[in-house]
C-alpha cells in the first residue's frame, strides 16, 4: 500500500504561471515578410514582362517604319507621322522628327501629292537609322 505523508510535510503548490505566447505574432511576421517577398517577386516579374512588350512593340513599329511604301507618299507620309511620333523618344530622335514634320505636310494635305524628293528620303533615312540606334 501506499503511504500518504501528512499534509504538513507536503510541499507547497504554487498556481500555474501563464508563459507567454508569441506564436501569433511571429505567424503574423511570417506572413507579412512572405507577402513582402511575393509582392517583391511578383513586381519584378511584372517590370521585366512589360520592358519586354515595350521593346517588341518598338521593334515591330520601327520594322513598320522601315518597310514603308513611298509609291503612295499621301499614305507614306501619315504613316511616317504616326511611326515617328512612337518612336521618338529620345532628344537627338526627336529633333530629327520635328525637322521631318514640316517636309511631310506637303505630302499630306493635297489631293494630288507629288513623289517623295530625295532629300525627304535622306531627312527619313536620318531620322529612321537615329531610331535604330
Amino acid at each position: 500500500m501506499m503511504q500518504t505523508q501528512p499534509l504538513e510535510q507536503l510541499r507547497e503548490i504554487r498556481d500555474l504561471e501563464a508563459i507567454p505566447d508569441y506564436s501569433f505574432w511571429f505567424f503574423l511576421a511570417l506572413v507579412a515578410v512572405v507577402l513582402l517577398f511575393a509582392g517583391s517577386l511578383a513586381y519584378m516579374l511584372w517590370q521585366n514582362y512589360s520592358k519586354k512588350r515595350k521593346l517588341k512593340l518598338r521593334k515591330e513599329v520601327l520594322k513598320r517604319l522601315r518597310d514603308i511604301d513611298f509609291s503612295d507618299s499621301k499614305k507614306a507620309a501619315y504613316a511616317i507621322t504616326k511611326y515617328g511620333r512612337f518612336l521618338a523618344d529620345e532628344e537627338r530622335s526627336q529633333k530629327l522628327f520635328a525637322q521631318l514634320l514640316p517636309r511631310l505636310e506637303k505630302y499630306k494635305f493635297t489631293p494630288n501629292p507629288p513623289p517623295f524628293d530625295e532629300e525627304d528620303i535622306k531627312y527619313y533615312d536620318l531620322f529612321t537609322e537615329s531610331v535604330d540606334e
